[in-house]
């Protein structure tokens, strides 16, 4: 696959993931809202004290529920009280059911014309204390409910010698979803307005404050007011004295709204990320990337002129730069023979082959490995495959059979998937390392959106989707490291060349039309091309283009070909330990005056 179409999946994938991300956090919130939630909500405090609240409850499944309320966290009573409370002066349920007050001794009222004493006394059964609502005893079908309630509000009001303060909260952290929220407050005397959540939007309309906006389930929602001394003079309340009413209020919303802003902050990012991350790559590309421009024929059938190791080939040129496998492995045995520092010897097809060292004076580390490999397993000087195969059938019952074929395979794990990669350096710059800083900073952004996850739990219908977002640019990070290492990298000097006329070299070898047309009279330019394709990935195709052309592996001057070498070494590589069992045991079996909100049953 050539560049281009590499960077287009990177890109083009990362962004496909971004959005569909996006979509998923816009489509998918209303589905988590559950099936009851509040329309709408409106509530009106008047200059007297007084209270009147709006509910429009959304029922999704009809028989699910028989009571609609609020709640309050304070005292309802309709009796004065020698702390703060609230007071109830009318109910007005929805058609077809029966409104209620159950105040803060557990006395039930009820409202409408199909009350009864009967569900007087299961609402006394049913409710919380200090609740309001409205009781269908036959259950809701789906739709939408309204009720209206009044309140004459006795709060907590502070004030010291220039400012007096009122903080009323009108849901507290246990609720279903707001999605619309309107409150209305008189301006008439008041200077400061501070509304909770901080999304919400307050507009000063002629003589009131207009607060909008929506409510997440479990959200504090709040309306905290500062006015003159003789602000709220027509309040029934409870009136303390304080100190620095302005600064304490000013300073609690700052310190209460943090835990908000950084959740906006670390999900409107994520949203940025998504979206431009895949875009970063390609200027990273642009960049560090482009590769000088070389004309290469897509097929060469004579092999790249060059000294490199069959193991060395694999490693540059079959896939990444930086990746080596088995296949470099099986290359570098046969070209060993070919060489004559081993001599591998077939038994006869399907039998294994048995694999002797003739001489160690090689300089070249790997196969220096590879040989002291085939010393590990050899007895007698020998490397039998078809012994090592009887081995691994004793291990099956015997340990000590077990630890020997285990530290063969080990090793052998070792030697086809380990090279030193030094030589990278020289052929290559890793692309890698330009994207390091794209993927700490996507780890460090997630790791702080999950802690304000852990420490702000108000806020998680923020973080939540940030968290997702985050994990995404991750992702995105993950597809342009899996990418080859080139691709954000380049090829020093002219070895991007030589990387075209390898691949070319390999598309001639998978091609059979291309190896017949020019198959070679000399025996030995097919030994190096099985081996060269060995390394590339193709010497199955060149053997099977050899078995049409009837010719031999055996008269190119290599024994044996990549098939038969990997069948030999198939019962160490795919060695299982028998399971043990293991010893039995025991084990475990399976922030002001109001609050509430409302909710269902």
């Amino acid at each position: 696959m050539g560049e281009t179409r590499q960077l287009g999946w990177v890109v083009g994938g990362g962004l496909a993931l971004g959005l569909v991300a996006l979509f998923l956090i816009a489509a998918l919130g209303p589905v988590f809202d559950g099936d009851l939630t509040v329309k709408s909500y409106e509530a009106i405090l008047y200059e007297d004290g007084n209270l009147s609240e709006h509910y429009t409850y959304d029922v999704q499944n009809s028989g699910e529920y028989r009571m609609l309320y609020r709640t309050w966290e304070v005292p309802v009573t309709r009796t004065s009280s020698t702390e703060p409370y609230i007071r109830p002066i009318s109910v007005i349920p929805a058609t077809g059911t029966i409104g209620y007050v159950k105040d803060d001794s557990g006395t039930v009222t009820v409202y409408g014309p199909s009350a009864t004493e009967s569900s007087r006394s299961m609402i006394g059964y049913l409710a919380e204390f200090n609740e309001v609502g409205m009781y269908k005893p036959s259950y809701y079908d789906s739709g939408e409910y309204t009720s209206q309630y009044m309140y004459s509000l006795n709060p907590p009001l502070e004030y010291d010698a220039t400012a007096t303060h009122l903080n009323l909260k009108l849901a507290g952290e246990t609720h279903i979803p707001y999605r619309s929220v309107k409150i209305t407050i008189p301006a008439t005397g008041i200077d400061q307005v501070y509304a909770y959540p901080p999304t919400l939007h307050t507009e000063k309309m002629g003589n009131s404050y207009i607060i909008t906006g929506s409510l997440a389930a479990n959200e504090i929602l709040a309306v905290e007011m500062l006015g003159p001394s003789e602000a709220f003079s027509q309040f029934p309340g409870f009136r303390t004295m304080a100190d620095d009413l302005k600064g304490k209020t000013a300073s609690a919303a700052f310190w209460y709204n943090i835990p908000y802003y950084a959740a906006y902050l670390v999900e409107i990012l994520g949203m940025i990320a998504v979206i431009l991350v895949p875009f970063l790559f390609f200027v990273i590309y642009q960049r560090y990337g482009r590769e000088k421009e070389f004309t290469v024929p897509a097929y060469l059938s004579t092999m790249p002129g060059t000294s490199l190791r069959p193991w060395q080939v694999n490693l540059l040129f079959k896939d990444d730069a930086t990746d080596f496998d088995e296949d470099g492995y099986y290359a570098t045995l046969l070209d060993l023979h070919r060489r004559k520092v081993i001599d591998i010897r077939e038994k006869g097809e399907g039998k294994g082959v048995e694999i002797r060292v003739l001489s160690r004076q090689v300089s070249d580390s790997y196969e220096q490995r590879v040989i002291a490999f085939i010393g590990m397993l050899s007895e007698n000087d020998v490397l039998d495959t078809d012994h090592i195969g009887a081995l691994t059938k004793k291990a099956r019952t015997m340990s000590s059979a077990e630890e020997i074929v285990l530290r063969y395979q080990r090793s052998l794990t070792d030697v086809k998937s380990r090279v030193d990669t030094a030589i990278c350096n020289q052929y290559i710059v890793n692309g890698r390392d330009h994207l390091d800083l794209s993927l700490l900073a996507g780890l460090v952004l997630l790791g702080i959106t999950i802690i304000l996850f852990l420490i702000a739990p108000m806020e998680n219908y923020i973080t939540g989707p940030a968290i997702l977002l985050w994990i995404v640019a991750l992702v995105q990070a993950g597809i342009a490291f899996a990418a080859p290492s080139t691709l954000f990298g380049h090829w020093k000097d002219d070895h991007y060349k030589e990387k075209l006329e390898w691949d070319a070299f390999g598309h001639f070898l998978a091609d059979m039309a291309m190896i017949q047309r020019y198959a070679p009279a000399d025996l030995s330019i097919w030994g190096e091309w099985l081996i060269y394709g060995t390394a590339l990935g193709v010497g199955e195709k060149v053997e099977k283009a050899m078995k049409s052309l009837n010719i031999r592996v055996a008269d190119t001057g290599l024994p044996v070909g990549v098939i038969g070498m990997s069948y030999a070494f198939v019962p160490l590589l795919s060695f299982t330990p028998p399971s043990h069992g293991s010893p039995g045991g025991g084990g475990f079996g399976g922030g002001g005056f109001g609050g509430g909100g409302a909710g269902g049953r």
